[in-house]
């Protein structure tokens, strides 16, 4: 009777133990959380609401966030500049020029969407993640991914740094 108390015990406290150890999906995106900010990114957790009204999004979109910012000179706008343009991976009004899956949020210059488009397109391979969300800014650019498994922060990075417009 006493082993089996003293087993029951030994069981109660090695499943507290177990329980509170991260999973291995939870230990996966820290690492990537914690690369993507030690190689100078900004990492946050939010929800995007799209202007429903205005270009057919409807549903919101929470996830984790990665943003590149060029470094400020004093006179320049330390929030990243205008937005250029932005694109969600849901159905809406405007798909022109996306790759399949991807809309209009802000296409921004209609001369320049097209460029904007095949930018993308062809940079859409070395992100080797599902993209969900994008603004590009004139010196800023966001993302949200899905943070599949083989995501890593310098792919992130090279392809938010690929984005902005170059000076």
């Amino acid at each position: 009777m006493t082993w089996l108390i003293i087993a029951g015990v030994v069981m109660a406290i090695m499943g507290s133990v177990f329980w509170l150890k991260p999973s291995a999906r939870d230990a996966r995106l820290a690492d990537l959380r914690f690369n993507a900010i030690r190689s100078g990114m900004q990492v946050r957790q939010f929800t995007f609401k799209p202007d429903a009204a205005k270009t057919g999004v409807r549903d919101d979109i929470t996830a984790t966030s990665y943003t590149w910012l060029k470094k400020a000179t004093s006179h320049e706008d330390v929030a990243g500049g205008e937005l250029q343009f932005s694109v969600v991976r849901q159905p809406a009004w405007d798909q022109e020029f996306l790759p399949e899956g991807l809309s209009w949020h802000y296409k921004g210059d209609e001369a320049l969407a097209s460029q904007h488009a095949n930018k993308l397109a062809a940079l859409l391979p070395v992100l080797s993640d599902e993209l969900l969300m994008l603004e590009v800014y004139e010196r800023r650019v966001l993302m949200m991914t899905s943070e599949k498994q083989g995501a890593n922060a310098e792919q992130y990075l090279a392809f938010l740094q690929a984005l902005l417009p170059s000076d």
